[in-house]
């Protein structure tokens, strides 16, 4: 997957799950296996690319979370860049 398919996909997938949140905190067991496979599909960039991406997620997410209301979405948001933070492919 190139990294424009990959945010567009990973963007809708957190999406998703930051709307429908709210029941439970189940949704963080689910964040966490999106967050991984997103770690594995980096993989295959360019290093470069892949932190570029993450950084754009990232900001994309953190932005919508400021923005929102509510608060199950702003949780799903903002654990959600946090995650994709530590995941961040290093410089070196």
């Amino acid at each position: 997957m190139r990294s424009r398919e990959m945010y567009g996909h990973y963007r809708q997938l957190i999406e998703e799950l930051s709307n429908k949140a709210g029941v439970g905190e189940t949704w963080f067991d689910e964040l966490k296996v999106i967050a991984h496979q997103f770690e594995l599909d980096a993989a295959n960039l360019a290093r470069s690319s892949a932190q570029r991406l993450c950084d754009e997620l990232c900001d994309q997410f953190e932005q919508e979370a400021y923005q929102t209301d509510t608060e199950s979405r702003r949780k799903v948001l903002m654990a959600a860049t946090k995650l994709l933070e530590l995941q961040r492919p290093s410089a070196v």
